[in-house]
């Protein structure tokens, strides 16, 4: 059964809007099943790897399902690694809320970055707006934001498009999205309900990125490329001259190493 969609993702992304949700949805699935196969790749005690994974692709994994849309612009922050994207009057911004199943809307942004505090310009104003005694630091902290980089030059009415999704290494839990204030404590003060993104079963590929294990060699391939395996050099000795030795000179054990020639400087060119 279709769930229909709201005034306001109509609102924010016209005639998108539907394609918007089922790229998010897919996105999030792409992003799991990838970071997984990460985890597993390395075969590690922790889970570093799937986190790592985890975060870069749900910037990347969002690009990648909604680029070919209509009117689909990239925008790069100041200073943050990965791409946000825009569509119709939407800024997308999704981000981990949750390890386990809990309600969305009590959540939080896990870190009030200068980042997350210029996205928010682009969101409503908080019920309560915190003057500078509220926070620690208030000296820095009381300072007005101002988006930077390509945030400093979206389009005036654009929307910041929440998108919180809960998952961990085992599974994909829930994704939600829709329009919130940041209040007090890093809580979102939620003006649209936040609405369950239906999210797939099935995962897609953009590319060539590595989903299994590479074949491992066999015994009798290591053989031959193991540095243990093959034949024995043979050493060439020479005595030292009687001269050398009476003036107390250091043998020559190997040859001297040559200059380097190349530079990091080489890998821009």
């Amino acid at each position: 059964m279709s769930v229909p969609l709201s005034p306001w993702a109509t609102e924010v992304f016209g005639k998108q809007a539907l394609a918007v949700r089922v790229g998010l949805g897919q996105a999030l699935r792409n992003m799991q099943a990838n970071a997984q196969a990460a985890q597993e790749q390395t075969d590690s005690r922790t889970n570093h790897t799937y986190g790592s994974a985890r975060w870069q692709g749900q910037f990347e994994r969002v690009w990648e399902e909604l680029k070919d849309l209509p009117g689909a612009v990239p925008v790069k922050p100041f200073g943050f690694p990965f791409e946000l994207v825009i569509v119709g009057r939407g800024l997308i911004y999704p981000f981990l809320y949750s390890k386990t199943k809990s309600d969305v809307r009590t959540a939080r942004i896990p870190r009030e970055s200068r980042l997350v505090r210029e996205l928010f310009t682009f969101a409503p104003e908080p019920a309560h707006v915190q003057d500078a005694f509220d926070f620690d630091g208030f000296g820095e902290s009381g300072e007005v934001v101002e988006p930077r980089g390509a945030l400093a030059s979206v389009p005036s009415g654009t929307r910041l498009i929440l998108v919180p999704f809960a998952c961990n290494a085992s599974e994909l839990l829930e994704a939600h999205w829709g329009i919130a204030a940041l209040g007090a404590e890093r809580r979102l003060e939620w003006e649209t309900e936040p609405e369950p993104l239906p999210l797939p079963d099935t995962v897609t590929s953009h590319g060539q990125r590595l989903m299994t294990i590479p074949k491992q060699p066999t015994a009798s391939e290591l053989e031959l490329t193991s540095f243990d395996g093959g034949a024995e050099p043979t050493l060439t000795l020479s005595s030292r001259a009687n001269v050398d030795q009476q003036r107390d000179v250091p043998p020559l054990t190997e040859a001297e190493p040559a200059d380097d020639q190349t530079s990091e400087d080489d890998a821009n060119h």
